[in-house]
Formats: structure tokens, C-alpha cells, sequence
């Protein structure tokens, strides 16, 4: 892929936005120009029609003056009441005379034409200088289009279209109906001329209230359908507004159309133009805009290129560093341009310093934790306690705590989760005591050990600060991981190189709460003086009951002896360090009875060294330890007790039922057979009854039964000589015994038999 500049796209930027910003402000130009030349011309037209139309009616309304003050005259109304039909020379005179008026009249009016007067009363028209009949110049039907003709003033225009006429009925009296009418004609074309086509405004034509034109367009060649279109567009606007303006296409062209409707005459004056050079003027305006454009567009294209070059100085010169150290050499060609590679350069960088920071900041803590456990372990020199901590810390006392999970047992816990659980306890402890936090929490055998300072130089103060810090971390361990912890706390010191010593006495007061229980808050202060003046001695006597108990193989004699002895040792009586003694002598009294003692022992430390084993129960709960002793050394030495006894025991069994078989005549009883077999007759009573399932008496009771059936069948002896040979004491009870058993007498028994056999 060819790598495009940053350069270039900065450049074509700039002067695709200048680009966009001169032609859209052209095109505003353009079309705000074109706009006011349109209203403009629109608007001068209006005016140029306004100033036709007031021409043209004022030259109208001089008609309509002269003929006004024409009728006023002496010489008219003198006529009005004669017959000029007649002739006379009264006549002659007055006719002469109106004559030379209206020839005055010609003179000061030149748009005139013709005048003639109509008296339709006494049936006599004026006209070319004489007097005729008016049945003579006109028709019935004109003479009743006459009559018809509204009272006042009216302007219309002659059938041949060549005159205008102006008709004014003029009264004779108060009670006459306009029976005297004056007629004045006026050629069109005196009219039209002041109808003259101007350059702007086109030419001007009339529309009577009909629809009519009163002018026909001249100018331009239109056809019928066309005018007539016209007249109906200017009807409707006319019906809308008096004045104004409509566009129209004709045969392609545009035309703009501008109208006056006139209230007195109800005609409207209409201007027709074509919009072809008012487009032409657009065009140059807008070519015009055009140049313009791009003349500006090429200044703003070299400023831009002068500034871009300045905005483009640093991005390369931050590009050429960047690249030129830059291992991937080949990445540089690859990216698009150069931003892009900047900002894949700077991506890179930052996801390296961020796990840069991720890992120096790892092993900052796994340095602090490396020299926390070497501190506790005493293997800090003094100068490195100097350099970490300097000569004034601010702590003028310190501290060793050690915390540690009393038991994983019903709380929903897996072993294996052991270390994740420490790592949760490590940051709630580290969250919760950062006031007093000198290190970060270690791990150290399954502890949290940690060393806190305070600057308060009262130590009472300090632990009792200790030991609500203590009971808040209890707490939230509880609420938020639901494990019970307890907490060793060392003797307060003054300089951070004693913490090893320290962390000794914080595990030693750990330790003890084994015998204590769970959630609890040791001092180390407190064991030293429970420890001064106490005599303890082993319980040896209780050991000796659990061996006796285990030789004979008695499960639930062994347990609770069991639970007796370690009830003792954690009684609280003994010490960490006697309670732990204890238990060793415990296992090696234990393992001395079996056969196999060497194996035994070998088996228990297999793993690991039978004391470190203890320290691990020791620092779990009494429960637990008695649990493991009992599986592990108590459980196995029944096993093997109860194996090597199975044989000797169904012997001694065998040899005691041999005797009830063979002296059943004599008096045996337990006592005398334990005696005899030299055990205790407990022990041979409870053998006895787990082999058989029934006690020794009910044995020898079956026993002599069974002989009695045997003696009756198989001899004749009488039944007084049997009771004595089954050492009852006489008949009676042994009749009595053999009833009960049998349900029928001796003697019954043994006619039954007889009975039988024959």
C-alpha cells in the first residue's frame, strides 16, 4: 500500500473546506443577488405600469372634465328643451351656436374624435354640426340599448374596436329620467399612445372585466390559447389581489407578467416582459461570482499551502525521530501516513511504560514482601534497616501482628483455596490498618504477619489501639469472607531491627490459640505470665486407660478416652509449649503398643517431620487434632489389635463352649470359666456374647435344655434323676423350666416321642 503524506491530506483538507466555504458562499451570493435583480426589476416595472396607468386615466378624466363643464354651458342647456327637428332660425342660432362650443371644445381637447348629443325626450341627435331625427342616425334597438344605458358616466369601447366612447346622461330637470344623453368618441390609437412599450416594462396592454383584451400583445407572437390562458391566470390573482405579479411559460419562455386592476374603468393594465434577459443578467452575475470564487479560492490554496507546511513542520519532524528510532523498520512503510504511525508508535509506547508500571510496581512489593520476610527472619543487616526506614521514621513504637484462618471446616472453603484466601486477608488487613501500616503484609507459614507503628509513646495506648484494630479486622474477615481468624500480638519495641524477635513472640502467642478458641485476640505479654510458677505434669494415667482400651479393641472406650485426654492438655492448664510436648509423648505411647511400631512411626513422618506435623495441627483447633490422631495412630492400632485378637478370641470361645458341652451336669459359671482360662470374666462375657450373639447364662440355659430332650428320648432315667443330672435344684422347677420352654411337660415330651415311634 502506498503511504499517503499527512502533508498532502493536511493540504487537500484545507482547501477542500475553503473550497466548500467559497462556493457555498457564492452560491448564497448568487442567489440573494439573483434575487433582489428580480425583485428589483419586478418592483421598477410595478412602477412604470403605476405611472402608465395614471397617465392614462388622468388623460381620461380631462375627457370626462371637459365634457362636464361642456354640459354646464348656456348654449347646452338651451338646446336640451327645443326641437331641433324644426326649422327655425331661433334653431338655426342655437344650433350654430353649440356647434362653435364643441368646436372649441376639439380645440382644447385633441383626443376627441367626435361629439354628438342625444335628446331621446324630444327625439333629436346632434352630430357633425347639424341636427337630424334620431330615427334617422339610429335604430330601435340602439335607441332602446340607449335608454338602458345606467344613469351617470360610462367608458366603452366601439364594436370595431377602433374608438373608445364616453356616454354621460345628463338630467333636464329633478323628475326626468336622463333622457339627454352626451356621446364623445375617442380613436384607439390616441388612447394606446399612451400605452408606449418601454424597454423594461414590455408592452402594456388592457383586460376588461370580461376577460376581453381591450389591447391585443403585439409584441411577442402568441396564439389564442395562449392569450387566453393569460386572461385566466390573471383573473384568479386579480380575484386575489388588485395588483401584483405572475411568471408563465410560453412556448418554452418564461414571461413575467405584472398587472394593476383599476377600480373605475374595471379594467386591468397588464405588462408582459420576457425573463430572458433578466436571466442573462443572473448568468452574469453568477459568472461573475464564479471568477471571483476562484480567484479567492486560489489566494486562500496558497495561504493554505504556506500554513500548512508550518503546522506540518513539527508533525515531521516527530515523525523522522520516532522512525529513526523505531526497531520495525518495515511497520514504518505499512502505515497510512504519518499520524498514524505516530499513533501506533505512541500506543505502543504507552501499553509498554504501562506494563513497565504494572511490573515495576509488582516487584516494588515482592522487594518490600522479600524484605519484610527477611526482617522477621532476622536477616537484615542494620544499615539496610537504617537505609529503609532513615534515623526518623516518625514511629517512636512497633508492633508484630500475626494473623491466621482458625479453620477452613464448614465454612464452604476448599484446602487448595488457602492461598487465595491469605491474598484477600493480606489486602483487607493492608486496607484496614494503613494508618499504622511501617510494611506490607507477608505470608509466612500460613500466616499474615505485618508490622505496624504508631507514633504514641504510652503503651497501654498502643494496645489498645492494637486491639481494636484487631477486633475490626475479625470483623470484616467474618462479614465479608465468613472465616473466624485469630491474631498473635508481639511485646511493643522501639527499633524496627527487633521485629524478628518480635514476629517469634506473635507466633508463640498464635500458637496458643489452639487451646483458647477460635477468634482470638493473644498477647504475647499475657503467656510469659501465665507461664512463671506453673507445675504441669502428664496425664499418664489417662494414656494408660486409652491403651488398655485400645488392646482390647473397644472402639467407643478408645474414642472417649481419647477425647478426654486432649480435653485435658487443652484445658487451658498447660502452655503452648507443655500442650504440644504433651502430644508427642501422646503419639509415642501410642505407637509403642503396636508390633509394627517402627513402620507406624515411619508412616506418620513420610510426609513431613513428625514435628512440624504437630505445629500444623497445634495451629489448627483441638477437634481437628483429635480427629487426625484418632485416623491417623488410634483407629489403625484398634485395627490391628482387633486382627491379632480374632483368632485367639474364637479360641478361648471354643475352648469355654467345650467346657458347657462337657461338665454341663456341673456348676459352671462365668466367673469360674474366666477363672479357669485365667481372664477377666467381663471381658470373656462380652467376647462371649459378640461371637454367639447371646449371653454366657442364656447359653448354658439352651445348653441343658437341648440335653434334657436328648436324655428323655434316647435313655429311661426318671425325671427326678434328670433335674439332678441338670443340677436344678428338684423336679419341680425343672418340670416347671421344661414347661416354659417346650410348652408341654417332661413326661408329655416324652410320650409324645413314644407315640411317635410306634
Amino acid at each position: 500500500m502506498r503511504r499517503k503524506s499527512y502533508f498532502v491530506k493536511l493540504l487537500s483538507f484545507n482547501t477542500v473546506l475553503v473550497i466548500i466555504a467559497v462556493s457555498f458562499l457564492g452560491y448564497i451570493a448568487y442567489y440573494k443577488t439573483s434575487r433582489l435583480l428580480d425583485e428589483k426589476i419586478d418592483k421598477i416595472n410595478a412602477q412604470l405600469l403605476q405611472q402608465t396607468q395614471l397617465q392614462l386615466e388622468n388623460s381620461l378624466q380631462t375627457v370626462e372634465s371637459a365634457i362636464i363643464q361642456f354640459t354646464r354651458l348656456p348654449s347646452f342647456t338651451g338646446v336640451l328643451d327645443e326641437d331641433l327637428t324644426m326649422i327655425s332660425y331661433d334653431n338655426y342660432v342655437k344650433v350654430n351656436n353649440i356647434v362653435s362650443e364643441i368646436s372649441s371644445l376639439y380645440s382644447h381637447s385633441s383626443i376627441i374624435n367626435s361629439l354628438e348629443i342625444v335628446n331621446l325626450e324630444k327625439g333629436w341627435v346632434l352630430q357633425n354640426g347639424g341636427a337630424l331625427s334620431i330615427t334617422e342616425a339610429y335604430t330601435d334597438e340602439e335607441m332602446v340599448q340607449l335608454r338602458r344605458i345606467a344613469s351617470g358616466s360610462t367608458w366603452s369601447k366601439t364594436a370595431d374596436s377602433e374608438f373608445f366612447q364616453y356616454t354621460l346622461k345628463v338630467p333636464s330637470s329633478a323628475f326626468d329620467r336622463y333622457q339627454r344623453i352626451v356621446r364623445i368618441k375617442i380613436s384607439s390609437s390616441d388612447i394606446f399612445r399612451e400605452l408606449i412599450p418601454s424597454k423594461d416594462l414590455g408592452q402594456t396592454t388592457l383586460i376588461d372585466d370580461q376577460g376581453k383584451a381591450i389591447r391585443n400583445i403585439t409584441q411577442y407572437a402568441l396564439r389564442n390559447q395562449d392569450v387566453n390562458r393569460i386572461v385566466r391566470t390573471l383573473q384568479s390573482q386579480v380575484k386575489q389581489y388588485p395588483q401584483g405579479n405572475f411568471l408563465a411559460r410560453i412556448n418554452g419562455s418564461e414571461y413575467s407578467f405584472i398587472y394593476r386592476h383599476s377600480e373605475k374603468y374595471e379594467w386591468t393594465y397588464l405588462s408582459m416582459v420576457s425573463t430572458l434577459e433578466t436571466a442573462q443578467s443572473s448568468r452574469f452575475i453568477g459568472l461573475f461570482i464564479f471568477f471571483t470564487g476562484l480567484v479567492v479560492s486560489g489566494v486562500f490554496f496558497v495561504l493554505s499551502l504556506y500554513g500548512t507546511r508550518r503546522l506540518y513542520s513539527p508533525i515531521k519532524q516527530l515523525y523522522h525521530m520516532v522512525s529513526m528510532n523505531s526497531a520495525d523498520k518495515w511497520n514504518v512503510r505499512s502505515q497510512s501516513n504519518e499520524m498514524d504511525y505516530i499513533n501506533n508508535r505512541m500506543q505502543v509506547f504507552f501499553q509498554d511504560s504501562q506494563k513497565l508500571r504494572g511490573q515495576l510496581y509488582i516487584q516494588t512489593n515482592q522487594l518490600n514482601d522479600f524484605f519484610a520476610y527477611k526482617l522477621f527472619q532476622g536477616e537484615v543487616k542494620p544499615q539496610e534497616i537504617v537505609n529503609k526506614f532513615g534515623h526518623d521514621a516518625g514511629w517512636n513504637q512497633f508492633c508484630v501482628l500475626a494473623l491466621q484462618i482458625d479453620t477452613l471446616k464448614d465454612s464452604g472453603y476448599m484446602d487448595k483455596d488457602r492461598d487465595l484466601l491469605l491474598f484477600a486477608l493480606k489486602n483487607m488487613l493492608g486496607e484496614t490498618a494503613a494508618e499504622l501500616l511501617v510494611l506490607n503484609p507477608v505470608i509466612i507459614n500460613h500466616m499474615q504477619v505485618v508490622l505496624l507503628g504508631t507514633a504514641h509513646q504510652n503503651v497501654d495506648a498502643f494496645k489498645e489501639e492494637l486491639y481494636l484494630l484487631s477486633r475490626t479486622i475479625q470483623e470484616d474477615v467474618k462479614q465479608y469472607l465468613r472465616l473466624h481468624i485469630s491474631i498473635g500480638i508481639s511485646y511493643p519495641f522501639n527499633q524496627p531491627a527487633e521485629a524478628s524477635t518480635a514476629y517469634g513472640e506473635a507466633t508463640d502467642a498464635l500458637k496458643s490459640r489452639f487451646i483458647h478458641g477460635r477468634e482470638a485476640i493473644l498477647y504475647a505479654s499475657d503467656f510469659d505470665a501465665n507461664e512463671s510458677g506453673n507445675t504441669v505434669k502428664y496425664p499418664g494415667f489417662m494414656v494408660k486407660a486409652l491403651i488398655d482400651a485400645i488392646k482390647f479393641g473397644d472402639v467407643e472406650q478408645s474414642k472417649c478416652m481419647l477425647h478426654n485426654i486432649i480435653a485435658e492438655m487443652c484445658s487451658g492448664h498447660y502452655s503452648y509449649r507443655y500442650c504440644s510436648m504433651f502430644v508427642f509423648l501422646l503419639l509415642m505411647d501410642l505407637i509403642k503398643i503396636s508390633h509394627q511400631s517402627d513402620e507406624r512411626y515411619t508412616s506418620l513422618i513420610k510426609e513431613i517431620p513428625i514435628f512440624q506435623k504437630l505445629d500444623q495441627l497445634l495451629q489448627t483447633s483441638v477437634q481437628e487434632l483429635e480427629a487426625w490422631i484418632y485416623e491417623h495412630v488410634v483407629e489403625p492400632l484398634l485395627e490391628e489389635m482387633l486382627a491379632r485378637s480374632e483368632s485367639q478370641r474364637r479360641s478361648i470361645i471354643k475352648t469355654l463352649i467345650q467346657i458347657i458341652h462337657d461338665e454341663f451336669d456341673s456348676e459352671l459359671t462365668l466367673e469360674v470359666c474366666a477363672s479357669r482360662l485365667h481372664y477377666n470374666p467381663n471381658y470373656l462375657g462380652q467376647i462371649f456374647r459378640k461371637e454367639k450373639g447371646i449371653s454366657f447364662s442364656d447359653y448354658i440355659s439352651q445348653n441343658r435344655l437341648n440335653m434334657a430332650r436328648k436324655l428323655l428320648a434316647e435313655t429311661e432315667d426318671q425325671i427326678q434323676e434328670i433335674a439332678e443330672k441338670l443340677r436344678f435344684s428338684n423336679s419341680q422347677n425343672f418340670i416347671r423350666y421344661f414347661k416354659k420352654m417346650e410348652g408341654i411337660t417332661p413326661k408329655q415330651y416324652r410320650d409324645n416321642l413314644i407315640k411317635h415311634n410306634d
